[in-house]
């Protein structure tokens, strides 16, 4: 009997073994490390669910569109594709952390992964006031669709690089009652993505996909040929939202723009530097070479933001398809001549060298092991909430923090190239040395002088760029010149080394010049960007050494666009008048250093339209004792400062129409400044405005506007608005201090979780205060006066949710019906 019960406990133990082999094998198949280490995941990690209570997202369909979902839901996994044809919203409701909230819903993806098994991929549209964690619309999706960790720790990189960035992140789905476990969340594109991400309004656009599908399923179905549509160059610029676009002519013009300098871009009129924002197009590209992106490098899944002002595309993090190992940085075979209009869209990046430089220097900063490490303490927080929710259901989704790890050690090791280019002499013409130089690298040199083995250095003469050598072919040869002094034949055959670099690194090359002549040789070119016309305005004098641009003092008429470099300063003293002619600009990307006195400003007169534009200044600009008038016009401000700071005191704008002064993205202090008539007077976007001591008079609409960012207002008067005094948006901070708003149509204005806070001074308007109701997408709102003279409760007006109080006393008016 016990030799019985022996055999049977070792039959037993014989098919345990055999079963944990065979899920071993399983698991190392799908690239998992295998039974031991997936054992020890679920019992680490699996407990860590308990202590998270996830966000639950519980949506409701009727019969009728259930069925519409499965016969899409069955199309697809009979073709393998989703296609577009009878994949139409249906109505549901949904209960949220936020509430419960109307929606409309379709499947969501191309292929068939996304409607596998029960975890079906859904767009979700929010209706009126509804919305989830501040999205209007977000899509849901089995979180193996975005490689699980990954993509929430690629949206959070981006976003605190500056990019646009799309909410992302976990959640628990229950659909008409039957749980469907943990979800990814992922934001789609809507203004609320601008708004969260602090960029002012315009288009969020793509590449139109729908002929690449089409390609695409030519080949699923065995059809597979040169069909030609299938291209990014056959693609159409499309818009989010195109269908609003037709309702709005200001917002389709701005699309228009769009459109024409996109076509620019692809045409090969226009280099990329010329259109796409250079340092976080290049900071995106860098990413994913950390993060191990690489397969979603491919032009129909790229997204951009337009930005009007700027006139640039900035990139939107999107399907990162990222955590995974590289081989080689994404910059590698790729600038390897002049761009062309039949370059794929990355390549067409790559080749322009403002773009690399910045790709490079991000490169740099993120190979650093202090970066990664930093990023992790940063997170650790919301990746330790994150992970726990994921781990709800997927323990063994761990986020693997070696293979950045790795990524960062290729990155460096791709660097650091071991010679710069091989290098031939190639004769002489007087003082002028020609060499022949061979591409032996995957990444583009830059040349910067020939040294002497006397310890003499002489500058190179024209193109320094060498570009990368083409994946298995040999270097195309380029002829480059150096200017010298006392030139012999002799020096042609003395060692020499030419010292060069990466574009944007900053390690040092060099390359040892052979003795030997090597012909034939080919000469290369690179489109480069239109230079600023500093030069066609004799009274502007540019001093190369201080990058100082300075004024000659006098009455200047400027009757043309005038473009001023970026990496200067524009000084300029009384006695000094500015006549712009009709509709000209001034746009600058050097800081402006306009100092007038008080007993004879500076004039700054303008009229049709002309404006004057500073972006990206490298330094605060700084205006003292100017008088501008007659800049701007409806629908254009006088004056931008979009990401360039600014110290503005002593001085007045007079406006006829259009803004008076508008701040984007940075911080701008008014003192002791004076604005009179135009629409609005100062409006500021995702900004950190300090203004003291200013009066603003007569605005046509809103004196001052803030949306998002913060005011401090200080001894300031407001009179005769014919709309708002100050109106607080999308979360904005106001406080105002010993200040007064006289005649305005409303006095203060709060929307959008926006907090104003009144102290002192005096508020006399028809209706005194206006706070907007609590929102689904943003929250309440709050305004708080103390010690205000002449304000008038039976004035107040309060949206539902929301607070007003008067020297501590809740003073909300009647409350309207929620919609």
């Amino acid at each position: 009997m016990r030799k019985r019960t022996l055999l049977i406990v070792a039959g037993l133990l014989v098919l345990l073994l055999g079963a944990a082999g065979a899920l071993d094998h399983w698991l190392k198949g799908k690239e998992h490390p295998g039974l031991r280490v997936f054992l020890g995941q679920v019992w680490r990690n699996y407990p860590r669910s308990f202590a998270v209570d996830p966000p639950v997202l519980r949506i409701t369909v009727d019969d009728d569109a259930m069925e519409r979902i499965q016969a899409v839901v069955d199309a697809a996994r009979e073709r393998g594709v989703i296609m577009p044809e009878g994949n139409d919203y249906v109505q549901g409701e949904v209960v949220s952390p936020e509430g419960e909230w109307r929606a409309r819903l379709r499947i969501k993806g191309k292929m068939s992964d996304h409607v596998e098994g029960d975890k079906w991929s859904f767009r979700v549209i929010a209706r009126k006031d509804g919305g989830f964690l501040g999205m209007k619309r977000f899509s849901l999706q089995h979180p193996g669709t975005r490689n699980y960790l990954a993509e929430w720790f690629y949206h959070r990189l981006m976003r605190g690089e500056g990019l646009v960035a799309l909410r992302y992140g976990f959640c628990r789905v229950e659909l008409n009652g039957e749980d469907l476990g943990v979800y990814a969340y992922e934001e789609h594109f809507g203004p609320e993505l601008l708004e969260h991400n602090d960029r002012v309004e315009g288009p969020l656009v793509r590449f139109d996909p729908g002929l690449f599908w089409q390609h695409r399923l030519n080949g699923v179905e065995g059809l597979g040929f040169e069909d030609g549509y299938g291209d990014q160059q056959a693609a159409a610029l499309d818009a989010f939202g195109t269908n609003d676009l037709k309702e709005d002519p200001k917002a389709n013009a701005v699309f228009e723009e769009a459109m024409t300098l996109m076509e620019a871009f692809r045409t090969g009129r226009r280099p990329a530097s010329a259109v796409f924002e250079v340092e976080r197009t290049g900071r995106r590209l860098a990413l994913l070479d950390l993060l191990g992106g690489h397969r979603s490098m491919d032009w129909s899944d790229v997204k951009f933001h337009y930005d009007p002002v700027a006139q640039r595309f900035g990139p939107v993090s999107y399907e990162s398809v990222s955590g995974f190992p590289i081989r080689e940085i994404a910059g590698a075979f790729r600038c390897t001549g002049p761009a062309t209009s039949a370059d794929e869209f990355h390549t067409a990046l790559f080749r322009d060298t403002v773009i690399f430089a910045a790709y490079v220097r991000a490169l740099e900063r993120y190979a650093r092991p202090e970066w990664l490490d930093s990023a992790f303490t940063a997170l650790k927080g919301p990746l330790d909430t994150a992970s726990a929710t994921l781990y709800g259901e997927f323990p063994y989704k761990e986020l693997d923090r070696e293979v950045y790890r790795r990524n960062q050690r290729i990155i460096q090791r791709a660097l650091a190239l071991p010679k710069a280019f091989h290098a031939h002499p190639d004769g002489r013409a007087g003082d002028t040395l020609f060499f022949t130089v061979v591409p032996v690298n995957n990444l583009p040199v830059l040349v910067d002088s020939l040294r002497l083995v006397d310890g003499r250095t002489w500058p190179v003469l024209g193109d320094r760029l060498v570009f990368a050598r083409s994946a298995g072919q040999p270097g195309v040869p380029q002829r480059m010149a150096f200017l010298g002094t006392q030139v012999t034949d002799s020096l042609l055959m003395v060692d020499a080394t030419i010292a060069a670099h990466v574009p944007g690194a900053s390690a040092a090359l060099t390359a040892a010049v052979f003795h030997q002549r090597l012909d034939p040789y080919d000469p290369a070119h690179f489109p480069t960007d239109r230079p600023a016309n500093v030069g066609e305005f004799p009274f502007l004098h540019v001093d190369p050494a201080t990058r100082t641009i300075t004024t000659a003092p006098g009455r200047w008429v400027i009757d043309h666009d005038m473009v001023l470099p970026a990496g200067h300063v524009w000084k300029a003293r009384a006695p000094l008048e500015l006549q712009l002619a009709p509709g000209v600009r001034i746009i600058s990307r050097a800081a402006l250093f306009w100092e007038g006195r008080e007993d004879l400003p500076i004039a700054v007169n303008g009229s049709g339209g002309s404006a004057i534009l500073v972006l990206g200044a490298h330094e605060p600009s700084r205006i003292g004792h100017v008088r501008f008038a007659g800049l701007g016009a409806k629908g254009r401000a006088g004056l931008t400062f979009h990401q360039a700071a600014l110290s503005m005191e002593l001085s007045s704008v007079v406006a006829e129409a259009g803004a008076c002064l508008v701040v984007n993205g940075t911080e701008a202090t008014v003192q002791a400044c004076s604005f009179t008539g135009g629409s609005d007077q100062l409006r500021g976007r995702g900004s950190k405005l300090l203004v003291s001591g200013s009066r603003f008079e007569g605005a046509g609409d809103d004196a001052l506007t803030i949306e998002g960012g913060s005011l401090q207002l200080n001894n300031g008067w407001v009179a005769g608005a014919a709309g708002i005094g100050v109106k607080a948006l999308l979360g904005a901070r106001v406080e105002m201090d010993a200040s007064a708003i006289e005649a305005a149509g409303t006095g203060v204005e709060a929307e959008q979780a926006a907090y104003l806070r009144m102290t002192g001074g005096a508020l006399q308007a028809p209706r005194s205060v206006h706070a907007g109701k609590a929102e689904l997408r943003y929250g309440p709102v709050r305004v708080e006066l103390q010690k205000v003279r002449g304000v008038d409760a039976a004035t107040v007006k309060c949206g539902r949710g929301s607070s007003v109080s008067i020297d501590g006393r809740s003073v909300n008016g009647p409350q309207p019906p929620l919609e």
